[in-house]
């Protein structure tokens, strides 16, 4: 089955490292990287029959690259072969007269020792014809956008992950009516090298207007990645990963976060996923490939918890324990938290808009060092609803969302006395500002970002470029 790759968010953070820039309307590099690896994959068809599939990844790279600069890789083409066996089955489109399809290559960047998923989506292939006792192959290929590596050495692409989406076509060439594309999951086979290719990148010139280079052996993380966490635990969660997507085309990991949430009637601020008050709540997230970038799905494994102090009515200090748990985002449905990544295929910066609802609890309160009885119950009507957004080279390598949001009215404070105007009063109510930094997503399968680390939260907004 060929498959002529094109390359979008997947090239942004691969090609990010790459370095030196095909620039717009200027000269290409006097040579180029030409990559051609014949690779072997397992693909396990929705029959539940798993068959094996050749993948050629043929693509473009530039000789060399400068850190800190836009790389624009060239052109790239991917060619998988579908046994017959596979077709013969009606493990591809039972019936069909020619088969379309679209397809997405999970691409790992490294540098210095620093791993970095990306993910070249929305790759569209042509309807091929079904031809009865012969492989299938399509073909997709585009362009793939450019990416910035923020320090120097040796970038090295290799392939992961490979999701087709195979379309069924009749004689005229339509989609028969009520037919759904077929998803194939397939994983490259172990002890086998995967290596596209392996990019130089240099240093480039100091400018007195801009920060300086990173020095030889940094990450090849892109400019304006998470902020420095702080150091791995020993091992990645046993949760990590649990969360299982509806189809085949969705991979699993896991995150951890960390940011400040402000409280606009106290004037002061809290911090969310606090290690200092308890251990952090792991997030467990789901995500696939699409034509424009990445879909997540997000379920934190236990609620956020945290404890802080704020003087209410501008006198009176109040310590108090704030529970967030999530709730789905229609009533009793499977979505829980909904991420969705564009890349701008002229800069490779991903814009990022996330939905999620939480329910808020306070509980543990004294004022002035006294303990205030609210009982267990003390919690939001309703869920907030939270709408954050920002820009970042890779929703897989972390970024900062910010957003505001208003805190519901609460019910059931008090235990001896209603204590709902007290918080209603001090607490409810609209524009507070949620800033949440988002760390490197764990993949466990392909042991990359694992384990996950805790971000130290940003104070600064999302700034990506």
């Amino acid at each position: 089955m060929t498959i002529r790759v094109r390359g979008t968010a997947a090239a942004v953070a691969a090609a990010a490292a790459v370095g030196g820039a095909v620039a717009g309307g200027g000269a290409a590099p006097a040579r180029a990287l030409e990559a051609d690896a014949t690779l072997r994959y397992a693909c396990a068809f929705p029959s539940g029959t798993s068959h094996a599939v050749g993948v050629r990844v043929r693509a473009e790279f530039p000789a060399g690259g400068t850190a800190g600069e836009p790389v624009r890789p060239g052109r790239a083409t991917v060619t998988a072969t579908v046994p017959a066996a596979a077709v013969a089955a009606g493990d591809v489109a039972a019936g069909a007269a020619s088969v379309a399809g679209t397809a997405g290559l999970a691409v790992v960047a490294a540098q210095n020792g620093t791993s970095t998923p990306t993910m070249w989506a929305g790759l569209s292939a042509p309807a091929v014809p079904v031809v009865e006792g012969a492989d299938l192959v399509l073909e997709a290929s585009g362009d793939v956008p450019p990416v910035t590596p923020a320090g120097t050495g040796d970038l090295t692409f290799g392939a992961a992950a490979l999701t087709l989406n195979l379309d069924p076509r009749d004689a005229r060439g339509r989609t028969p009516e009520g037919a759904k594309p077929v998803a194939v999951a397939c994983e490259p086979v172990a002890d086998q090298d995967v290596t596209l290719a392996t990019v130089p990148v240099a240093s480039g010139p100091s400018r007195a207007s801009e920060a300086p280079a990173a020095p030889p052996g940094a990450s090849a993380a892109p400019r304006a990645a998470a902020p420095p966490a702080e150091e791995a635990p020993g091992e990645t969660p046993k949760e990590c990963g649990t969360y299982e997507g509806p189809d085949t085309t969705w991979m699993s990991g896991c995150i951890y976060l960390a940011g400040f949430s402000n409280v606009t009637k106290l004037d002061g601020a809290t911090v969310v996923n606090d290690p200092e008050f308890a251990d952090p709540a792991l997030t467990n997230v789901i995500y696939k490939i699409t034509s424009t970038g990445a879909e997540l799905r997000q379920r934190f494994v236990s609620p956020l918890r945290s404890r802080s102090t704020f003087l209410t009515f501008g006198l009176m200090p109040t310590t108090a324990t704030m529970e967030l748990t999530q709730a789905p985002l229609e009533p009793g449905g499977p979505v829980y938290g909904a991420v969705e990544a564009i890349t701008n295929l002229e800069t490779g910066i991903q814009t990022v808009e996330a939905h999620m609802k939480m329910s808020i609890r306070i509980y543990d309160v004294s004022v002035k060092g006294t303990p205030l009885d609210v009982g267990d119950r003390c919690r939001t009507e309703v869920p907030a609803d939270l709408e954050l957004s920002g820009t970042m080279p890779n929703i897989l390598q972390g970024g900062v969302l910010d957003g505001t949001f208003a805190i519901p009215r609460f019910e059931g404070c008090g235990a001896a006395e209603d204590l709902d105007p007290l918080f209603n009063g001090t607490v409810a109510g609209s524009d507070n500002l949620l800033r949440v930094t988002l760390g490197s997503t764990c993949i466990p399968f392909a042991q990359i970002s694992c384990p996950p680390v805790l971000p130290e939260p940003s104070r600064s907004g999302s700034a990506a470029g």
